[in-house]
């Protein structure tokens, strides 16, 4: 069979598929090199052996006209016009032959310049016959010469050279004086001729140059004259304002060329852009520290970022510029922006500034769609969070009780931030989506800066409390308020959850529930040096107000449970009968521990110590409460049909018989013992009335 040659239009289907193959990864250097110059032999005799030679030729003149000069054939004037004229003459023929052999001109007018830089500084500093300004106004003149070649031989060599050479100058012509005026200003001359070169060409290798070769002179100077040894002849406004003026050529000579033509970046751009601003920042941060104590840091580093907004709002209006550059401008104006607060102010400012700045950038990443304010976003959380810590920590810094902030400052700063937070979590809460870009959870992070908000605003209320009794040595009386705040915060957030009819708000509710039980167990000791001081009247008898109102407020906490518990016990059936054991025992703890305080206080009459009443307390009047809640329990489990109530019940009948048989019946008065027999034996006669009267109700239980 023969095979049948395919159809001539089936050729271009084969395009599709060729471009759907992926990219090919850049070469390596030696790889490109070789492709460029695939032949050895024409890549040295065209382009290395007139390189060699014009340096050979360069070297050759240098070696005659010394010899001249050492056999008294030549003067001065006349060893400076050899100079002259060898460079006139190389550049002249490089001139002649540059429309056949373009490569080999540009190398000899390459050559040319050198000649004219060497002989500049040589009629300056061997002979003195030019003075310091003749000397520094012709190498200007070499320089800008050698740009005009550089275009008009669209040649980079020679570009090279005139960027090399003028910054050569300075040091070419220097008498050792340390003029920073006069250097700084050539620098600003300088990089204006070669930013008119970059606006017409694109040469990379110029701009990396002009900044590396800038960036270690005038570096070097502020190193060695401003930061290690401060030169008090310094002008730092003069010398800040000219540094300022070479930042901006810089910007415009690494990005004129690519906004004018609307050319795509490339890495080596950003990599500049990057390192000129954080140059920049340093440079003008060092010049402004000493100028009245740094004051005006701050309103320089929110300049620095003024700038690159002013950049990003020209290149979006003008279109077609580069996404990446426009998202790297952005970014750099919202860190100068972030920089500026802890530049600029202190304490609690930061951290105001920059909990409103995440919620402002997270609002316009929603509103823009650019990924990088979400990022910025998510930085400043961070940032929020540490700047606040750093409060806390340095409100501690003095004796007393343990404080997260010391004034009204830091009040509005901790209320601040929890509002953020809320406002954070209200954003995320309107995204239609469950995941962004990054596979972050957007209701669980949303969720988190509600808890991170919840949290901010109970601790900035329990702090608050110290803040107000920091004179005092101990918790005692500062514990009764934290309770109040613990089970109003409680209470309040459950409503709240419940009214917005949140998913599981029952669990929520008896989890802050749970955690306000926690609280109050861990204050136990607070809580019986407040009985013995309230007793014996160490302190103002209007806090015992206070602990009636933690009371009812805990009360209400525990109320609240079992009203949920009872109307969700068809959703909670699993769990229906540890949480009733768990509630049962919370109200029977809570009683126990909480009403020794109105015990105590009610019944002192200063006849007896108070440790007396919280003996009796102990042995007959925990007997008398264990009993009475006991026939609640056993009430509340025969109207509500419910078993483990019952059985609850009977556990705390027993404990509380045993206890009183056991431990605590020798140590009663006459009165107690009469009292507490009296009492639990009616309470048990109702009890086993009751279960004779509902027998039948009884037989058929079943949990409601």
């Amino acid at each position: 069979l023969h095979e049948t040659p395919a159809p001539a239009h089936a050729a271009p289907s084969e395009e599709p598929a060729a471009h759907a193959l992926p990219r090919r990864q850049r070469d390596l250097p030696w790889e490109s090199w070789w492709k460029n110059n695939p032949d050895l032999e024409k890549f040295i005799g065209e382009n290395l052996v007139n390189k060699i030679g014009i340096a050979v030729l360069v070297l050759g003149i240098a070696f005659f006209v010394k010899y001249a000069i050492d056999k008294d054939w030549i003067g001065e004037a006349g060893r400076v016009a050899i100079g002259f004229g060898s460079g006139a003459l190389l550049i002249g023929l490089a001139h002649f032959l540059r429309r056949n052999y373009t490569a080999f001109s540009s190398v000899l007018a390459g050559g040319g310049i050198a000649v004219f830089y060497f002989t500049v500084a040589f009629a300056f500093h061997q002979y003195g016959l030019l003075s310091q300004t003749a000397a520094f106004v012709l190498m200007v003149g070499i320089t800008g010469f050698a740009v005009l070649l550089a275009l008009l031989y669209n040649q980079l060599a020679l570009a090279v050279i005139a960027a090399v050479g003028g910054f050569l100058t300075p040091f070419l012509v220097s008498t050792g004086e340390g003029n920073y005026v006069v250097l700084l200003t050539y620098l600003c001359i300088l990089n204006a001729g070669l930013l008119a070169l970059a606006y017409f060409k694109r040469w990379p290798l110029v701009n990396l140059l002009a900044f590396c070769f800038t960036l270690l002179i005038v570096g070097g100077w502020i190193v060695r004259s401003v930061w290690l040894d401060e030169d008090p002849r310094i002008n730092h406004g003069l010398a800040f304002v000219l540094v300022t003026i070479l930042y901006l050529l810089f910007l415009a000579m690494n990005m004129v060329h690519g906004v004018r033509r609307k050319t795509a970046f490339r890495p080596l751009d950003f990599a500049l852009l990057l390192a000129l601003t954080a140059a920049y920042y340093a440079a003008g941060m060092t010049l402004l520290a000493p100028v009245h104590g740094g004051r005006y840091q701050g309103l320089f580093t929110i300049g620095a970022g003024a700038v690159d907004l002013a950049l990003a709002i020209y290149c979006f209006r003008r279109g077609g510029t580069d996404r990446n550059l426009l998202y790297l401008l952005i970014g750099l104006t919202l860190t100068f922006g972030s920089l500026a607060v802890p530049v600029q102010l202190e304490g609690h400012a930061i951290t105001l500034f920059w909990s409103a700045e995440f919620v402002l950038l997270y609002w316009l990443f929603q509103r823009s769609g650019i990924a990088l304010f979400r990022a910025a976003s998510r930085v400043l959380v961070g940032l929020t969070l540490i700047s606040l810590f750093m409060d806390w920590e340095a409100a501690n810094r003095e004796p007393g009780l343990l404080l997260l902030y010391r004034n009204s400052r830091g009040l509005v700063s901790n209320l601040a931030v929890a509002g953020a937070f809320f406002a954070y979590a209200a954003l995320r809460a309107r995204e239609p989506r469950k995941e962004d870009a990054a596979g972050f959870d957007l209701r669980a992070t949303g969720r988190g800066a509600l808890l991170i908000g919840c949290a901010l605003l109970y601790l900035t209320a329990l702090f608050g409390v110290n803040l107000y009794f920091h004179k005092l040595a101990t918790y005692a009386v500062p514990n009764v308020y934290h309770r109040i705040v613990t089970a109003a915060f409680a209470l309040l957030l459950g409503t709240i959850f419940e009214w917005r009819r949140a998913r599981r708000a029952t669990c929520i509710s008896l989890l802050l529930t749970a955690g306000a039980m926690l609280f109050f167990l861990c204050g136990y000791f607070q809580l019986a040096e407040f009985r013995e001081l309230l007793a014996t009247g160490a302190i103002p008898r209007a806090h015992y107000w206070a602990q009636l109102a933690a009371t009812a407020l805990y009360l209400l906490v525990l109320v609240r449970a079992a009203l949920l518990l009872k109307r969700d016990a068809g959703a909670l059936r699993e769990q229906l009968d540890g949480l009733a054991w768990a509630l049962s025992t919370a109200f029977v703890l809570f009683l126990s521990i909480d009403l020794s305080v109105h015990y105590a206080t009610l019944l002192h009459n200063g006849a007896r110590p108070p440790g007396y009443l919280m003996g009796q307390y102990r042995r007959a009047g925990l007997a008398i409460l264990w009993g009475c809640c006991s026939f609640v329990l056993m009430w509340l489990g025969m109207r509500h049909r419910n078993k483990t109530l019952r059985v609850a019940s009977l556990s705390l009948f027993s404990l509380a018989l045993v206890k009183l048989f056991l431990f605590d019946l020798r140590g009663l008065s006459e009165g107690a013992r009469i009292a507490a027999f009296i009492l639990l034996g009616v309470l048990l006669l109702t009890v086993s009335f009751m279960y004779q009267k509902l027998k039948k109700l009884l037989i058929d239980d079943r949990t409601v």
